[in-house]
C-alpha cells in the first residue's frame, strides 16, 4: 500500500489553460513555467495543437493557415485535432508519472468548443476525447471576443473571426465546470 501512495503523491500535475485565441494563455503558460523553474519544480509546456508533432502537426498547420471554408470537413478536422492530442498522450502520461508537471496551452475543451462552433454535436465532439488524461486543474481565461480581437495578429488564421470566436466563447462558458475550472 505504501508504494502506491508514493506513486500518487509523486505524480506531476496536469494544468490546462483554456480560452479564446489571443486571450493570454501562451503568455501565462510561459510565466507559470518560469515560476515553477525558479522554485526548482520540474515542468514542461505542451501546446495544442502541437504543430511539431510529425503525424498530424503539418496537416493542422496547413488547415489553420490556408483553409478557406471553416465548416468544410468539420468532423474530419475535429478527429485530426483529437488525434494530435492522442499521439502525445503516452508521452504526457510518462512525464506525469515521473513527477513532471505539465502546463498545457489548450486541450480537449478547446477542441470540443471550437468543433461545436462549427455545428458539430457536443456528444459527437466529446467521444474522441474519452480516455485522454484528465486535468488536475483547468484555468479558464475569461476574455471576451471583443477584447481578443483587438490584440496583435488577430485574424491571421481561419478560426480567428470575431463572430466565430463569440460562438466558441459561449461554448466554453457552457463547458465551464465550476468544480474543476478556475477563472
Amino acid at each position: 500500500m505504501g508504494s502506491s501512495q508514493n506513486t500518487l503523491t509523486s505524480r506531476g500535475l496536469l494544468i490546462v489553460l483554456e480560452g479564446l485565441d489571443r486571450s493570454g494563455k501562451t503568455t501565462q503558460a510561459r510565466l507559470l513555467f518560469e515560476h515553477f523553474k525558479s522554485l526548482g519544480i520540474d515542468a514542461r509546456i505542451q501546446r495544442f495543437p502541437d504543430r511539431e508533432e510529425p503525424t498530424t502537426g503539418p496537416a493542422i498547420n496547413k488547415f489553420l493557415k490556408n483553409a478557406k471554408n471553416l465548416n468544410e470537413n468539420s468532423e474530419a478536422i475535429h478527429l485530426l485535432f483529437s488525434a494530435n492530442r492522442w499521439l502525445l498522450n503516452s508521452k504526457m502520461r510518462e512525464e506525469l508519472l515521473s513527477g513532471k508537471n505539465l502546463i498545457v496551452d489548450r486541450y480537449s475543451y478547446s477542441g470540443i468548443a471550437y468543433s461545436m462552433a462549427k455545428g458539430i454535436n457536443k456528444c459527437w465532439a466529446c467521444q474522441p476525447e474519452v480516455g485522454l488524461i484528465r486535468p488536475d486543474l483547468v484555468l479558464f481565461f475569461d476574455v471576451s471576443p471583443d477584447n481578443t480581437s483587438k490584440r496583435g495578429g488577430f485574424g491571421e488564421e481561419i478560426m480567428e473571426r470575431s463572430e466565430f470566436q463569440q460562438i466558441v466563447y459561449e461554448n466554453m462558458e457552457m463547458l465551464f465546470d465550476k468544480n474543476s475550472w478556475k477563472n
